[in-house]
């Protein structure tokens, strides 16, 4: 991920950003962001336009997080019928990695 506009390092509204997953190129940018509360994002590229958002709530032993996503364009389509269920395995990949990295504490 790089970040293109915006504020350095932390995340806020309006910061935009280019990654890439499951293969293709996404320019995103950061539509809502609430320090561990909430933080949602778009994806954009030919044949893809998405919706991201992971809600966190507090708990005593930690925090739970829900993340949910919403896509439209011809590429999602295809992707969903050539690999069904990819996006929910990637999505519980990117939990699971959220979750060690925040049991190995601060960086």
């Amino acid at each position: 991920m790089e970040v293109e506009k915006g504020s350095r390092p932390d995340l806020a509204p309006g910061v935009e950003f280019h990654w890439k997953t499951n293969g293709v190129s996404l320019r995103s940018k950061v539509l809502e962001f609430v320090p561990c509360e909430r933080l949602a994002w778009d994806a954009r590229a030919p044949g893809v336009e998405a919706y991201h958002a992971w809600l966190i709530e507090p708990r005593p032993q930690g925090c739970w997080v829900l993340t949910e996503e919403t896509q439209n364009g011809w590429l999602t389509r295809l992707g969903a019928l050539l690999m069904p269920n990819k996006m929910h395995r990637v999505h519980q990949m990117w939990l699971e990695r959220l979750q060690a990295m925040a049991l190995e504490g601060p960086p």
